[in-house]
């Protein structure tokens, strides 16, 4: 009868223990979870932001590209201009010196 208790007795702990160590697992393994799920939603906010930015620097490029090619155009005209007013002038000053 007494080894029968003691037996039930250190069955009881060892199923308490066995409890116990359930529990702890499952403690550890929602942390990971929790971590997972926070270094996921990182990840994921990080995902999006990059994309979001080589957009944005994609769209910015393709302004870019058209701001060069108006600048251009505008320094065309600026040469085309500046030649335009040196003939003037240098028909001014023809104009002027045959009539002195």
């Amino acid at each position: 009868m007494i080894d029968q208790l003691i037996q039930q007795g250190v069955q009881q702990m060892t199923d308490d223990s066995r409890f116990d160590d359930i529990y702890l697992r499952l403690t550890e393994l929602t942390e990971d979870v929790a971590n997972l799920k926070i270094q996921a939603g990182t990840i994921g906010t990080s995902q999006v932001a990059v994309a979001r930015t080589l957009s944005l620097a994609t769209g910015l490029a393709s302004d870019m590209r058209e701001v060069k090619a108006d600048i251009r155009e505008m320094k065309a005209e600026i040469r085309n201009l500046n030649a335009g007013v040196e003939e003037i002038l240098r028909l001014l000053r023809g104009a002027s010196d045959s009539q002195t």
